[in-house]
């Protein structure tokens, strides 16, 4: 038997007291003989026999009292006969949930008395592994457990959705770094919905994971504890999302954002009331009526006045499960005019010859036209939005060198049917790998006059350049249609699938539906091969009808296999290419997914060799520590830029540089923003099927626990043994009930009268 409070076993020392009162106070007499008194001498030895016994039981009630309690005090176990090594030295990986939804009906609550209560539990040579689902990939730190229960007040539940798997392989990790070969390993957690991946392809993980452990020697003991399953019906409203309706904003052209709300409850919602913030400011207030299980959108009209970062909320007024999820906030980057340098391979003084005119004219349309600017409807000026400059041979090359530094250097470079990209002592390769390290893009577009052998030894090009694909009696079509009715030029060629809204670049196009693509007529187009290594970071944007690929991307390089003129393809002479081209460029340049990340994910900072002090949601500034993008993605451009990885926080980051730096694409301005949102489907409050959450235990042969309080009594007796404080209370209070019993009836004497009639029956009797 072991006792988890030794100390109080002194207590049993009282009883004593209730000893010493016997043996000093117990009753004294005097014999006195008198007459008759031979009647009842019988009668008188039964009694002092009989009040011998009656006091010596209720002597034992009395002194077993005290020790009973001090017993029951010192919290006694009953150890197995394996003897479960509660002296051992223990590892417990508590592995938390600390996502937002957590934070709903008190369930962190319930997580921490359940930590505090293990914890507590615990005994000096024992140590701690926590491991909090927003931070797997930080790294694992033991600690005392007096100081891992100190740690427990500091943590946050408000971070991206848990996924239990990843989770388990985590904890696997930290059953190898314990110090002690005796290890437990519990998960805490509401079970959400998302907390595990869709299918069965989670049920593969756990059992990897089981079979892993049991090869750990001692296998370590998993428990899991659900706090969800004891709530109610959640009422929830949730800002699902907060989008623009424009790829990228420019400095005094309106622009769109929406805000969703999302009421995932029963009932309907009137007059909610919804604020904008800019910069911290409310700028507009608006009211909406959801009905119940339904969404709403809002939106604002906004025209910036100033380039640089900023930062765009939305929140509404309502008193809902989590309060966290009823703001969401976007950081945008105001641009002026695109700058777009096109660099022309096959040069003309004739209209419409050049390699480049269809493209120019698509971009920069108002440069072309006859009217001034004047203010529209919309409260845009007519001009464009793209401002587009044209070069031939090497005279790229060394006007970018000379405007590097300034505000003139472009925002995107297009090579159009170019032979080949090399000069000089410095390759323009290398240059060209420069301006895409900071922040650059660059469109390719092949031709007749393409090298590609020459091309396919650039590094950062999407994929190399294979054969020339053409169809039959394409050149007649492209030379001479004037010859060939329209039936039979529309038979000829290859057609462009519809994208169908399947690549965001071309969102804004999928209102005009499938005609605009299908009247294009593709009569060669060049092979691209994409290398295996590189599918999951390639974007195929186009395709062919038998499924080739016509334009693919790969961060800020897209590659056309046709080329940007009427040569190749009819493309450039049909209405669908001025809003393709702009809306290409215009994403290319205005993607803020860089801006915008999920909380957790990595945060890219340009200038790696600026020093950057962060300001996080919480208030608190810390040095931006941290290597170069590069370093950690070798295949990508961005070699110059830096990673911010502390984002477990919700809400805006601002990063100040503390010299001063050059101008460059961020904005003048010397303060950059970053936004870490947690996804809407975190705060959509369903847990997993209760199936999925029992195979899930079973497959790990865990013991599942819904409340705290069996969670720690259940592994307090698996170190310990039973504890039976419990049933030793009841028999302290049962024996104070025999003892007052006992006193008050089984004790008392018989009277002399009663005791001298039964003795004298019994003399007569005899005579």
């Amino acid at each position: 038997m072991n006792f988890l409070n030794l100390g109080l076993l002194a207590g049993a020392l009282a009883f004593v007291v209730p000893l010493a009162i016997h043996l000093l106070f117990r009753s004294r007499y005097r014999s006195m003989d008198w007459g008759a008194m031979f009647l009842l001498q019988d009668v008188v030895a039964k009694n002092r026999r009989r009040m011998q016994w009656h006091q010596w039981i209720l002597l034992a009630l009395r002194c077993a009292i005290p020790i009973l309690l001090a017993l029951a005090m010192a919290r006694p176990l009953l150890s197995s006969a394996r003897a479960l090594p509660g002296s051992e030295p223990l590892t417990l990986i508590l592995c938390l949930d600390d996502s937002r939804s957590m934070q709903a009906a008190g369930r962190h609550d319930r997580v921490l008395k359940a930590a505090t209560g293990l914890i507590e539990n615990l005994s000096r040579g024992d140590e701690v592994i926590v491991v909090l689902t927003s931070q797997l990939t930080a790294s694992l730190e033991r600690s005392a457990p007096r100081d891992a229960l100190a740690g427990l007040s500091e943590f946050q539940f408000g971070g991206p959705p848990a996924d239990y798997t990843d989770a388990l392989t985590t904890c696997l990790d930290a059953s190898k770094e314990a110090s002690n070969p005796n290890r437990r390993i519990v998960i805490c957690g509401d079970f959400q919905s998302n907390s595990l991946a869709s299918g069965n392809q989670w049920i593969d993980a756990v059992e990897d994971t089981r079979v892993r452990l049991d090869r750990l020697t001692p296998a370590p003991r998993v428990d899991l504890l659900n706090v969800s399953r004891s709530d109610d019906v959640l009422d929830n409203l949730v800002v699902e999302t907060l989008q623009s309706d424009a790829p990228a904003i420019l400095k005094d052209r309106q622009v769109h954002f929406h805000a969703k709300i999302r009421n995932d409850s029963d009932r309907p919602i009137s007059r909610l009331t919804g604020r904008w913030f800019h910069d911290g400011q409310a700028v507009q207030t608006a009211t909406v009526d959801i009905a119940p299980r339904s969404s709403s959108v809002l939106t604002f009209a906004h025209t910036p006045d100033s380039v640089g970062n900023h930062s765009l909320a939305f929140a509404v007024e309502h008193t809902d499960a989590i309060a966290a999820d009823n703001r969401r906030r976007l950081a945008i980057n105001v641009l002026p005019q695109i700058r777009v340098w096109l660099v022309d391979g096959a040069p003309s003084d004739e209209p419409l010859q050049s390699e480049t005119d269809f493209l120019r004219l698509a971009l920069s349309p108002f440069a072309f036209a006859s009217v001034n600017e004047s203010t529209q409807t919309d409260g845009n000026t007519r001009s464009d939005l793209v401002a587009s400059r044209v070069f031939t041979g090497a005279r790229w090359s060394s006007e970018l060198t000379r405007r590097w530094d300034t505000a003139e250097r472009p925002d995107v470079i297009v090579f159009a049917n170019v032979k080949q990209i090399t000069s000089g002592d410095k390759s323009d390769s290398e240059l060209l790998q420069q301006f895409l390290s900071e922040n650059g893009k660059l469109v390719f577009f092949d031709g007749e006059q393409v090298a590609e052998n020459r091309w396919n030894e650039i590094p950062w090009l999407p994929a190399k350049l294979g054969r020339l694909v053409t169809a039959s009696d394409i050149e007649a079509v492209l030379d001479d249609e004037a010859n060939i009715t329209l039936e039979e030029q529309e038979s000829l060629g290859f057609t462009i699938q519809s994208p169908r809204g399947r690549q965001s670049v071309w969102g804004s196009l999928q209102d005009a539906g499938d005609g605009i693509w299908e009247e294009v007529r593709v009569g060669r187009y060049r092979r691209l091969l994409i290398e295996d290594s590189a599918t999951n970071s390639t974007q195929v944007l186009l395709r062919t009808s038998d499924q080739a690929a016509l334009a693919i991307r790969k961060s800020n390089v897209i590659q056309f296999a046709i080329g940007c003129d009427a040569e190749w393809s009819t493309l450039p002479l049909r209405a669908v290419y001025l809003p393709m081209m702009q809306q290409l460029v215009l994403d290319l340049v205005g993607r803020q997914e860089s801006m915008n990340v999920i909380a957790g994910q990595p945060m890219l900072i340009p200038n790696a060799n600026t020093a950057w002090t962060v300001t996080t949601p919480d208030g608190s500034n810390v040095e931006l520590e941290s290597t170069p993008y590069a370093e950690s993605k070798n295949d990508s451009p961005n070699a110059s830029s830096r990673v911010f990885d502390d984002t477990e926080l919700a809400g805006i980051y601002r990063f100040r540089s503390e010299a001063p730096t050059e101008e460059s694409n961020e904005g003048s301005s010397q303060t950059i923003l970053r936004v870490a949102e947690i996804p809407a489907s975190e705060s959509d409050l369903r847990t997993l099927e209760s199936s999925q959450i029992d195979t899930f235990a079973d497959r790990l042969q865990a013991r599942l626990f819904d409340s705290p309080t069996d969670l720690v009594e259940a592994t307090a007796t698996d170190r310990f043994g039973q504890e039976i404080w419990r049933p030793m209370m009841f028999l302290v209070l049962l024996v104070l009930i025999s003892e007052l019993l006992w006193q008050q009836f089984a004790g008392r004497p018989k009277s002399a009268a009663t005791a001298w009639k039964t003795s004298f029956a019994s003399a007569g009797s005899r005579r």
